[in-house]
């Protein structure tokens, strides 16, 4: 996705915000400041997207501190209280069948997309509950998904940041008791808070599907920036279902040629306009289009 002058601001403010909340001392995050400033409008001038402008300056950041994973400890809390809040949100889930179930797994997946430190609207994971008994849909097509997943063989899961991957995982079992064969993409290593190849192994995602590494840090999955095995993972799918904004607005730059279904809460104005929905509003939909389905009675 194309720049907007807010996204210029939005991006340096969390690039700021993740050296002030580092554990180096005062003196080095002045120095930090002072150089994370001087490269920023080099790569303001070199970069009109916001996946490439948040990649470089979040690379300079990691730079900057030493630190290869800035949001590990972050990681780690919204994993736990992810877990301590699933026990609830999979009771209800049980108590449902059908299409119901499935909307509600969509739900609960969407509400934990809040978990997110670097957007305007992030929240901390203990509000995660409220967050899904909140949920509003700008746009809803998961019926039209459902469907298509009925008449599929083999669905691509790209998931997002590490604590919404614990909700994501409810969806995930439903789509393979669906009767799906599953892949699940994530990042080669650490960028924000998004899971890793290494933590999606250790929480279990390879006992649901083939876990497929994108063998770097970039956002999204865009050819030049990602591994073979992840773009081939695209083309393997019926389906490709995406999670959270920087994944869309890496499709916005270059979409795969499969029917791909996004998924993600729009925390700012540009993504928000982008799909015609409000900020704060959930967005379920077909990003060229949904395949031509009979509507799900």
């Amino acid at each position: 996705m194309r720049l907007a002058p807010e996204c210029v601001q939005c991006i340096l403010n969390v690039r700021i915000r993740e050296i002030l909340s580092s554990s180096i001392n005062d003196e080095e995050k002045m120095r930090a400041l002072r150089e994370l400033l001087k490269s920023y409008n080099s790569l303001l001038e070199d970069n009109d997207t916001t996946v490439m402008l948040a990649w470089k300056a979040f690379r300079k950041v990691k730079d900057l501190l030493g630190d290869g994973d800035p949001y590990l400890t972050f990681k780690r809390k919204s994993h736990e209280v992810a877990l301590e809040l699933l026990k609830s949100v999979s009771s209800e889930l049980e108590s449902k069948v059908g299409f119901e179930r499935f909307h509600y797994a969509i739900r609960a997946s969407l509400a934990a997309n809040f978990i997110d430190p670097g957007s305007p609207l992030g929240s901390s994971p203990e509000e995660l509950l409220e967050k899904l008994v909140k949920l509003r849909f700008g746009v809803d097509e998961s019926e039209r998904l459902y469907l298509n997943l009925l008449r599929s063989s083999r669905v691509t899961y790209v998931l997002d940041n590490c604590g919404e991957a614990v909700f994501d995982s409810l969806l995930l079992k439903e789509i393979s008791e669906m009767g799906l064969e599953i892949k699940i993409v994530v990042k080669g290593e650490p960028y924000q808070n998004d899971i890793t190849y290494h933590e999606a192994l250790e929480h279990g995602f390879n006992k649901i599907g083939e876990v497929i590494s994108t063998g770097s840090d970039f956002p999204g999955i865009l050819p030049g920036y990602v591994s073979g095995e992840a773009l081939d993972a695209l083309r393997w799918a019926d389906v490709i279902i995406s999670k959270g904004m920087a994944n869309y607005e890496t499709f916005l730059i270059q979409s795969p040629e499969k029917p791909t279904f996004i998924m993600l809460v729009a925390k700012c104005d540009p993504i928000a306009q982008s799909i015609g929905i409000r900020r704060g509003e959930a967005a379920a939909f077909y990003l060229r289009g949904a395949p031509n389905l009979l509507k799900f009675q």
